[in-house]
Parts: structure tokens; sequence; C-alpha cells
């Protein structure tokens, strides 16, 4: 085993991910997307409600959920693989900004955000980490988690105390995942997938309240080929740790691993498994 890589932005580029089965259009994403507009209750803002999509990639999941809420809200994704000359620009209604998470760290301190930065890193009433927060740095994510919870404004919607849905993680559990991998996988998962008792403390130590987590399965069916194709591509930082032979020779362990879950046309069977973390920003 090879470890190539500690990072989610040297891991695999956006193109392999937006080609995965997880992140295509379709009844997955559709379901996703239903998921996370409920628990931001995107169906209950009240213009003008600003989400900040954080490691959102090409954009296509925030204009799923802009799709599926018509002038509920506006949206803006930020991402450090974005090209160039996306930044700033109006994009689908979308708008994007090549930045890693990291600079929510400099919010912790208002003097270190420059006037420029207000029209994106100030106002915002939501934030969205999708499959994202499992990639900072352990010693970095409370106090990105903090610069966040500064910046966050109450939406209107939130009544009288505190909005329980201004910030959701998506992300996906620490063991007791079902997915087709081999062991020495499972082990770097493991070893990269902080808990969500890891995130909630981090919220909590960050300011946040009101935080509750709920586990989402989803059933999958996926042809086998694609899978091993989808793994040995490294659409998943994970694989990313391993040679390329490495996972040549994982993907034969998988076919025989399951072969009980592959039927007749060759189709795979197993359960995706989400967890999401909601969390609220008490009123002034």
């Amino acid at each position: 085993m090879t470890n190539t890589t500690s990072s989610h932005y040297e891991a695999h580029s956006n193109e392999s991910y937006e080609e995965a089965y997880f992140y295509e259009p379709g009844t997955y994403m559709q379901h996703l997307v239903d998921l996370v507009g409920t628990r931001l209750k995107l169906g209950d803002a009240s213009p003008p409600c600003r989400l900040i999509d954080i490691g959102g990639g090409t954009g296509n999941f925030a204009q799923a959920l802009m799709d599926s809420h018509p002038s509920k809200f506006v949206s803006t994704v930020v991402d450090p693989f974005l090209d160039p000359t996306a930044s700033g620009k109006d994009v689908k209604g979308l708008d994007f900004v090549k930045e890693s998470a990291e600079v929510f760290m400099q919010q912790n301190n208002s003097e270190d955000v420059q006037a420029d930065d207000s029209y994106w890193r100030n106002g915002y009433h939501k934030v969205l980490l999708k499959e994202v927060a499992h990639h900072f740095k352990a010693a970095d994510r409370v106090k990105i988690f903090k610069g966040i919870y500064n910046a966050l404004e109450s939406s209107e919607a939130a009544g009288d105390s505190s909005d329980d849905s201004a910030l959701l993680i998506v992300t996906r559990p620490q063991v007791e995942i079902d997915y087709p991998l081999w062991d020495e996988a499972r082990q770097v998962w493991k070893e990269n997938q902080p808990s969500a008792t890891d995130f909630m403390n981090e919220l909590k130590e960050a300011g946040f309240v009101n935080i509750q987590q709920t586990l989402e399965p989803y059933p999958c069916q996926i042809p086998l080929d694609r899978w091993q194709s989808m793994v040995k591509g490294k659409f998943w930082s994970t694989f990313s740790n391993f040679s390329d032979e490495e996972l040549e020779a994982a993907c034969e362990t998988i076919a025989k691993d399951y072969a009980d879950r592959v039927g007749k046309d060759g189709i795979l069977h197993f359960e995706d498994r989400l967890v999401f973390i909601s969390a609220g920003k008490k009123k002034a």
C-alpha cells in the first residue's frame, strides 16, 4: 500500500468525482437532494436566504437543490478546484468562489477578512458541507467550524430561538459501512474518517447548538465492472492510498468476496449509508 496523498483536494479530480455513481444526476442524487433540503429546511426559507456550499465542486448538487426549491434561496459554491474563469461568475444561477474551506479559519479574526470578501464570507444563512468535512485536518476543524459560525446570520425561518438547520454536514460512518471494499481499504477508511461523535463535539466547541445526527441508508445497484472501474479510477480518496497494481488485485478480491451480492445480470447490490449532522446558531 502506498501513502500517496493525505488531502481530498489532491486525491481526485472533479471530473472523476462527478462521473462516479454517487455524484451523477439521477434517482440517487434526487434522493439526496430531498434529504438535504429537508434537513436544511430550505422549503421554509424566506428570501433572501443564502446558502454556502463548501466543497461543492462543479455546482451540480447546488443547482439540483435550487431547482427543487425555486425562488427559496441563492447559493455560493466554494471549492479550491474551480476553473479560475468561474470564480465570481454567475453560472446556472450560482455564484462560484475558488477557495478552500481553510479560508473560514480567518473568520475568527475580523481584521483578516478583506472588504472584497464580504459579499460571500458574510451574511449567509445556511451552510452545506457535503462529503467534504472529513477531509479537513483534525487540528483545523474546530477553527473552520468557528469561522463559519461567526459569520452565520439567523434565518427568518428560525423563529424566536435558534435555527437548528443553519449547518448540515453530510458524511459517512467511520465503521459499519457496507461498500464493496477489501480489508486494507476498510482500514484506510477508518483511519481517515472522523466519527459522528467527533464532528458533533467539534461543532459544539465552535459554538453551535441543537446538534443532531441521523443515519440514512440507501439501497444501491451498480454493475460490478463499473464499481471496479470507479475503484481503479480512485473516485474516493481512500483509493489514492493504493498503487494501480494494488487496486487491480483488490478488484479481483471484490469480485470473489462479493459474489453473493452480484446477480446473474452482473449487478452488484450494497447499501450506502450517509450520516447527516445538523446544527444551529443561537439567535442574539
